[in-house]
């Protein structure tokens, strides 16, 4: 196997070794001065096992490529980020999440997965063989070696209905629990320097898919226009607060709907490049 190869030469020159998926982040956590393996290649469905809902891919299949797939053989992710331009092994080793007080990380959709190991060793994991390594490299972080392929537990294909409409922070800090019991899958986006929230609700339905987007207010307004408005606020900064103030009022102040396959409700198009922390904090 090449990745052995790559692992005896990186031993002999006292070099480690990086494994990169999908690249979708921007920053520069991936660079090294030793060797770095890129698994964009490594990128096929093994098997589909349509009685126990189950799929085992390479371990560098894009999420955009693993939900086409699916939705083929009537099956999809359970829950899914916020993109999918990442690979198998990159969202399970980075614990992406979603949202919804009933559901775990992306990894805890695992079932099974191969590791090689620094030895040469190709390991088996799964609940029943090595389970206490299968818990650590569901959440691997990259360091305990090269995650070759992935079981993902499945469920039937499905559809998600999203609501999305205005609320203050207050009140939704306030009615938190409610929110929760609410939806399945229930968030709210806050805008600084306001009091203004877009609280959002998805949740499975039977209805016909249904779109209220406009290719007007979502990019030219949206996208256009806002990215050269923070352009502009990079140099005058007191200039953010108005900005968002304003595309509130303008994109964010009425009720929407919209009803799709699963995996396209769950990922939202990132327009503009960001610089993103994740905190946990008790509710």
């Amino acid at each position: 196997m090449f990745f052995r190869q790559i692992l005896e030469l990186a031993r002999q020159q006292r070099k480690r070794v990086k494994v990169v998926g999908g690249g979708h982040s921007p920053s520069d956590i991936a660079c090294t001065d030793g060797f770095m393996i890129h698994m964009g290649k490594l990128n096929r469905v093994l098997k589909v096992d349509k009685e126990q809902l189950q799929v085992k891919v390479e371990a560098g299949i894009l999420l955009s490529q693993l939900n086409l797939e699916l939705d083929k053989h009537g099956m999809a992710l359970a829950n899914l980020g916020a993109v999918s331009e990442v690979s198998a092994a990159g969202v399970i080793g980075t614990g992406t999440h979603n949202t919804g007080i009933e559901h775990g990380i992306l990894p805890t959709q695992v079932v099974a997965l191969s590791l090689l190991v620094a030895s040469g060793e190709v390991l088996e994991c799964s609940g029943a063989e090595r389970p206490e390594l299968f818990r650590a490299a569901r959440l691997h972080l990259g360091a305990l070696g090269v995650v070759l392929d992935v079981t993902f537990q499945c469920v039937p294909r499905f559809r998600l209905r999203e609501i999305a409409f205005p609320a203050s922070l207050t009140q939704v800090l306030d009615e938190l629990e409610e929110h929760l019991r609410r939806s399945r899958f229930f968030r709210f986006l806050w805008f600084p320097h306001t009091d203004r929230v877009r609280v959002i609700y998805q949740d499975p339905t039977a209805q016909p898919p249904k779109s209220s987007s406009s290719w007007f207010w979502d990019y030219a307004v949206g996208y256009h226009l806002l990215e050269f408005l923070l352009w502009i606020s990079s140099f005058f900064p007191g200039l953010v607060v108005w900005i968002n103030r304003l595309f509130f009022r303008l994109l964010f102040s009425s009720r929407s709907e919209n009803v799709d396959r699963s995996h396209r409700i769950f990922n939202y198009e990132c327009r503009f490049r960001q610089h993103v922390q994740d905190w946990a904090i008790p509710m």
